[in-house]
């Protein structure tokens, strides 16, 4: 059963959560400014202060994290520091590219090496791993998508994280 709410009821952070009707592989996560349909296979960790949503993802290849969240200080600041916490091969440099989500250009960020900062329970260091990131331009703070895990798991969710990151809807 669809969640109906007035435009503009929720505040801020707000989890109204929906199903479409008829789709039962995912639900509409309403967060900051923006919404994306999640898939229900995906693991939702208890939010934090750090950030508004956190998914782990299953796969094959090893588990993903997600996380959703806006972040002050700019995108290329915070992608700097999503930079900084791999150590890369030599000659390796991180991606940078764009795509549109819902009619706006954001920023794609793509590392891969020695990702050296904790992951849950496990501190690192964890070789061979790679960060997709995401910076969707907002007011008053750009909205941040980062996916990290082994580099296998990341390479063959790509596709569907692009998809998924598309499925974002800017609140007007």
């Amino acid at each position: 059963e669809a969640v109906v709410r007035p435009a503009g009821s929720e505040a801020p952070g707000a989890e109204a959560v929906k199903s479409s009707p008829g789709d039962a592989t995912s639900t509409t996560k309403q967060l900051t400014g923006i919404r994306f349909d999640v898939p229900k296979a995906w693991d939702e960790q208890p939010k934090t202060k750090f950030y508004e949503a956190k998914y782990v993802i299953p796969s094959d290849e090893g588990e993903m994290t997600l996380t959703l969240t806006p972040m002050g200080g700019g995108i290329d600041a915070n992608f700097q520091r999503w930079v900084g916490q791999f150590q890369q091969d030599s000659g390796d440099r991180p991606r940078r590219d764009t795509l549109r989500v819902d009619g706006t250009e954001a920023e794609w960020l793509d590392v891969r090496g020695t990702f050296r900062s904790r992951v849950g329970n496990s501190p690192g260091p964890h070789t061979d791993w790679r960060l997709l990131g995401v910076a969707i331009p907002m007011t008053p703070r750009p909205f941040l998508l980062k996916l990290v895990g082994p580099r296998g798991a990341v390479s063959s969710f790509e596709d569907e994280f692009r998809t998924f990151v598309r499925s974002g809807q800017l609140d007007n």
